[in-house]
């Protein structure tokens, strides 16, 4: 994800597609939440994930929970 924005995507052996990420979906317990409380990842870390099929911004994946 892009630094302070609200959504990015990730991308994972298995998947067709990125994954479509939106930064609600960040778990708040996990080491992605920043200053403030702010849920954000680090680019280039390793997340884990859960997804939903779903069409979003052109994204055929959409995570639904998100951990770094």
């Amino acid at each position: 994800m892009a630094r302070r924005s609200r959504l990015g995507v990730v991308e994972a052996p298995g998947f067709d597609d990125p994954v479509w990420v939106h930064y609600s979906m960040v778990d708040p317990g996990s080491r992605g939440v920043g200053p403030g409380g702010f849920r954000q990842l680090t680019v280039g870390a390793e997340v884990e994930f859960t997804v939903e099929r779903a069409e979003q911004d052109g994204f055929h994946w959409r995570a639904v929970r998100i951990t770094e």
